[in-house]
């Protein structure tokens, strides 16, 4: 069961109470945006993992199959080839012995009949009375259909460091990634705690207003005795009407804000937009924030993106080590296991042979034009860009935190006046009700005391929810979210 059903579960009833903690706890599990930057990280930690096994040796499967169309033939012409007896062959050197033309007819050659010296060929070879004949159409050998298929093993021994330097690339990927899913994740609590904090302050208003609703409501009932009486006039009434209507265009309009505020929210946190919600929290905890210089310090030791460039910088690196290892010699070692046919070990008949085979391959990079140079300086700038980003980021990040130290500091002191507004537009409407009911006063200046002191609750609402709001923000600039 999700976090959100567990929830609505735990009251049993048409509203959900939600807290600042309840809302978070929800979308972590439950927010889209959310769910999309784990699943991104999710890849890179599978990605990191798959570089992992690069180390290893790979087992794979080979086959081949190749169609031919004519036979391989060893010989171009018939061949004739002198039988010679083996005592005529040198044993050593396996040429003919040099004295062989002492017994010429003991040696198998042909004698010349009137000079009896031995016959030689154009080429000035003997001639021996026998020779074998090899026809050249029958040193034929393959057939058009040509099989090997068999266990394959391959493992890099050395690759110049290009593997130790994939294994880097991966995982600075994946640590990336996961600063990636931190600042998503911050941004997404932002946007609940924003939304949060706009209902408590419509939920509010919206108490506000009902009670100036009646207050006016109690003022009409009093000018409508008055109006019986004789004692004031019908315009007095239509006045009183007129700030009535205009409070309850209000309050439709702080109704119909809270219903999107809410559905917002919902949608955030990933609860059905049309749950009716109930938010417990309320901004009155005001926090006394470090001074700025600590918050840009607590910035730069926190945010993720300061540690995303870090992180950023060594991929960089890690690239240019990559690109040096093609400077480097690569050597693999190879294990076959092959299954032929033609069975070259049986005459290439139509059979099946096999054999297995182990082998070091070794390549060693001599020239390439400057082309390897050209991308070893390119990955350098690459590395000097990083460094150049993560002094920027810096540089702005403590602006930034400055900013929202400052923003927060004026709000705080706006709240402290909104405060003694209030103080003081609470005491002139209770002054101006007592010279109203004494007959001092005129009905507007009754109606113009409520109306500022609506205002002015109104105004120390938003004071707090903006303290609260900057609040949020200075946490998230700090990293301290």
């Amino acid at each position: 069961m999700s976090i959100s059903n567990l929830i609505i579960a735990q009251y049993d009833a048409d509203t959900i109470f939600l807290s600042v903690l309840d809302c978070r706890e929800i979308a972590y599990t439950e927010n889209y945006a959310m769910q999309t930057s784990k699943a991104q990280y999710k890849i890179s930690e599978k990605l990191n993992k798959s570089a992992k096994t690069q180390h290893f040796g790979q087992f794979n499967l080979v086959g081949h199959y190749q169609l031919t169309n004519k036979p391989f033939q060893i010989l171009s012409d018939n061949l004739f080839m002198p039988v010679v007896p083996f005592w005529s062959i040198d044993q050593e050197n396996m040429d003919l012995n040099q004295n062989v033309s002492e017994n010429p007819l003991l040696n198998g050659m042909v004698l010349n009949p009137i000079t009896n010296e031995v016959m030689t060929d154009p080429e000035g070879n003997p001639l021996f009375f026998l020779y074998s004949y090899l026809p050249a159409d029958q040193m034929k050998f393959g057939t058009h259909h040509n099989f090997a298929f068999g266990p394959s093993f391959t493992q890099a021994l050395y690759l110049g460091g290009k593997i130790r330097s994939l294994n880097k690339i991966a995982q600075s990927g994946q640590e990336i990634a996961s600063y990636k899913m931190n600042i998503e994740q911050d941004k997404e609590i932002y946007k609940i705690e924003e939304a949060y904090w706009r209902i408590v302050d419509l939920q509010e208003k919206q108490k506000i207003v009902n009670n100036y609703i009646e207050l006016l409501n109690r003022v009409l009932y009093d000018v409508q005795n008055l109006y019986n009486e004789g004692i004031v006039t019908r315009a007095e009434i239509l006045q009183v009407n007129v700030k009535i209507n205009e409070a309850k265009l209000n309050k439709a309009k702080v109704n119909n804000g809270l219903m999107l505020s809410e559905m917002a929210l919902c949608q955030l946190i990933g609860l059905p937009i049309e749950s009716k919600i109930y938010l417990t929290d309320k901004p009155n905890n005001i926090q006394a924030l470090p001074n700025s210089e600590g918050g840009v310090q607590a910035a730069l030791d926190n945010r993720n993106e300061i540690k995303m460039l870090e992180e950023t910088q060594k991929l960089a690196i890690a690239q240019k080590d990559m690109i040096r290892s093609r400077f480097l010699p690569n050597a693999a070692l190879a294990a076959n296991y092959l299954f032929m046919n033609p069975n070259p070990y049986k005459g290439f008949d139509n059979s099946l042979g096999a054999d297995w085979s182990i082998g070091i391959s070794m390549q060693i990079p001599i020239t390439h034009w400057g082309d390897r140079f050209h991308t070893m300086n390119a990955s350098k700038e690459l590395i000097h860009i990083a460094e150049l980003k993560k002094e920027e980021a810096k540089s702005l990040i403590s602006l930034e935190v400055k900013q929202a130290w400052f923003k927060y500091s004026e709000a705080v002191k706006n709240l402290s006046l909104n405060e003694k507004s209030v103080e003081l537009a609470e005491e002139t409407l209770k002054i101006s009700q007592d010279n109203y009911d004494e007959g001092m006063i005129p009905i507007t200046k009754l109606l113009e005391a409520q109306t500022n002191w609506h205002k002015t609750k109104a105004n120390l609402i938003e004071a707090q929810t903006q303290v609260k709001m900057l609040e949020l923000e200075y946490k998230m600039k700090t990293g301290q979210f």
